[in-house]
């Protein structure tokens, strides 16, 4: 079943993403997640960090927002969602990966 729900979400990626990138150019986008303390503040910036393009990731904890500037020609908003997801924690609507938030650190999970 996990494994659909994680099929689904790459697919709607991989279209979406093709049509996001023809923007191009320097772009920003903020993303709310389910961070919830410096661990996760720390994790959810190296992920994004890690997407290539990205130039800044900075998450408020007091928001949960990321925000973050990229290169439109390089990666897509979805793209720096399916980072945050894939790591165990919420982006925007889209859930987190159950498996990851599973293994995530107790003080990490949704109150």
């Amino acid at each position: 079943m996990y494994m659909k729900i994680i099929i689904t979400i790459i697919s709607f990626f991989v279209i979406t993403g093709s049509l996001s990138a023809q923007t191009g150019g320097k772009q920003y986008v903020e993303i709310k997640t389910s961070a919830q303390c410096g661990t996760c503040k720390a994790a959810i910036e190296k992920a994004v960090g890690s997407v290539e393009g990205v130039k800044t990731a900075d998450l408020d904890l007091d928001s949960k927002v990321v925000a973050v500037k990229y290169d439109g020609d390089k990666t897509t908003a979805e793209a720096i969602k399916a980072a945050i997801i894939a790591i165990g924690y919420d982006a925007d609507e889209l859930p987190a990966n159950p498996e990851a938030y599973d293994a995530l650190h107790s003080c990490c999970k949704k109150e």
